[in-house]
C-alpha cells in the first residue's frame, strides 16, 4: 500500500505540473506530502529512509536533471519527519503542521542551494510565494490522502 500511495502521488505531481504553469498559483509537492502521510505505516525508520531515498532518486531522474540532489533532500526530509512524529501524534492537525514545516524547510533548502549554484538572482519574495503556493495545493491534497489512508486502515484493520 505504501508503494501504491507513493507512486500515485509521484505520477499525480507530474500530471498536475503539466497543467499548472511553473509560475502559476499552485506548486505541487505531492511526493513529499505522501512521504509524510505514509510514515506511520512503517515499522522501521531505516526502511522509511530507503523509500525516501529511492523516491528522491526517481524524482531526480524523472522531474529534474540533477542526480542524487532530491534523493539527499528527501532522505533529510524523512529524517525531519521521523523527528517531528516523535513530538507530534498521528492526527490530522499534527499532520498539517508537519506538512507545513516540511514544505517550509524543503523550499528554503532548495532556494538556498539554487542561490549557491545558480547565476540567476532570486529574491526573498519569490521564496515566500513559492512556500505559499506549495502550502495551498499540498494541504488540499493531504486532506484527501489522509482520509483515504485512514479509511483503508480501518477497513483492513492492520498496518500495511
Amino acid at each position: 500500500m505504501k508503494i501504491i500511495i507513493l507512486v500515485i502521488s509521484f505520477l499525480l505531481e507530474g500530471v498536475i505540473s503539466n497543467f499548472v504553469p511553473v509560475n502559476g498559483f499552485l506548486a505541487p509537492l505531492f511526493t513529499l506530502t505522501a512521504l509524510i502521510i505514509i510514515y506511520p505505516l512503517f515499522d522501521e525508520s531505516f526502511e522509511y529512509y530507503k523509500y525516501a531515498f529511492i523516491t528522491g532518486l526517481a524524482y531526480d531522474l524523472f522531474y529534474t536533471d540533477t542526480i542524487v540532489f532530491h534523493a539527499i533532500i528527501f532522505t533529510f526530509m524523512a529524517f525531519l519527519i521521523t523527528r517531528l512524529n516523535l513530538v507530534l501524534s498521528d492526527n490530522y492537525v499534527n499532520v498539517l503542521i508537519i506538512i507545513a514545516i516540511c514544505i517550509l524547510v524543503y523550499r528554503v533548502i532548495t532556494y538556498g542551494l539554487l542561490i549557491l549554484v545558480s547565476s540567476m538572482s532570486f529574491d526573498f519574495l519569490s521564496l515566500v510565494f513559492s512556500i505559499l503556493k506549495s502550502l495551498i495545493i499540498n494541504l488540499i491534497y493531504s486532506v484527501i490522502l489522509f482520509f483515504v489512508v485512514k479509511k483503508i486502515q480501518k477497513k483492513y484493520k492492520y498496518k500495511f
